[in-house]
């Protein structure tokens, strides 16, 4: 004789089991996020010398220990927004990039893109903030990766005849990239994080000498 197998039963045994093991494991990703959600508005508000610990989890009212099993630190919390920042960088850049536009525009695309995500989310601006902070990450990977991508771009331009091969241009890349970081800085110290794309805009414009949306597929000679 053989055994009969309730198929439809044990399928939603099989279900109910994953369920069970995906509920902990939600529960744990909300409280991550909270926890990264607040510390963020926390080093936006106070800076990252200034934040604590105590006051962090005040806001979301989780204890240490459930903070400590996410982040065993304050360094820790913050290399994780950092890290947070450097995929929106390496997505949006990958975007930026896609598209069949010339490489000026691309660079226009790519600073603009990141200046809308940074006005608006701030998870990602304090990741901007921190990926400057020496004891976060003492070697700007972050930031440096940025400018690089940047630069590569900017170089397509200089060899597509887009911009003059000039010193200046070939710094390009990194100027537009600490100009940026200047304005969140400057709109975050004045509690405007809604002027941040304009001052990114305004900073394309001086360089590109025309709307960021449209940048110049003809050369741009050196200022």
């Amino acid at each position: 004789m053989h055994d009969h197998i309730d198929s439809a039963a044990a399928t939603s045994t099989r279900n109910s089991g994953r369920t069970r093991q995906r509920e902990p494991q939600q529960r744990a990703i909300a409280t991550r996020d909270g926890i990264a959600s607040a510390a963020a508005e926390h080093f936006n508000t106070v800076g990252y010398s200034g934040a604590r610990i105590t006051d962090i989890l005040a806001t979301t009212g989780d204890s240490k220990g459930a903070m400590y099993h996410h982040f065993p630190s304050k360094e820790s919390l913050a290399q994780y927004l950092v890290q947070g920042w450097g995929t929106v960088l390496v997505d949006t850049i990958a975007d930026g990039t896609a598209a069949d536009e010339p490489a000026l525009r691309q660079v226009a695309s790519v600073q603009r893109a990141l200046a809308e995500i940074i006005t608006h989310d701030h998870v990602a601006r304090a990741g901007l903030i921190l990926s400057l902070e020496r004891a976060v990450d003492e070697t700007a990977k972050i930031y440096t990766a940025w400018t690089s991508a940047v630069t590569v771009i900017v170089e397509q331009a200089i060899r597509a005849g887009q911009l003059d091969d000039t010193a200046e241009h070939s710094r390009l890349g990194e100027t537009l990239c600490a100009g940026f970081v200047g304005a969140v800085h400057v709109a975050a110290s004045l509690g405007e994080p809604e002027t941040i794309s304009r001052r990114v805009d305004d900073l394309l414009m001086l360089w590109l000498g025309s709307e960021p949306a449209t940048a110049p597929a003809t050369p741009v000679t050196a200022r």
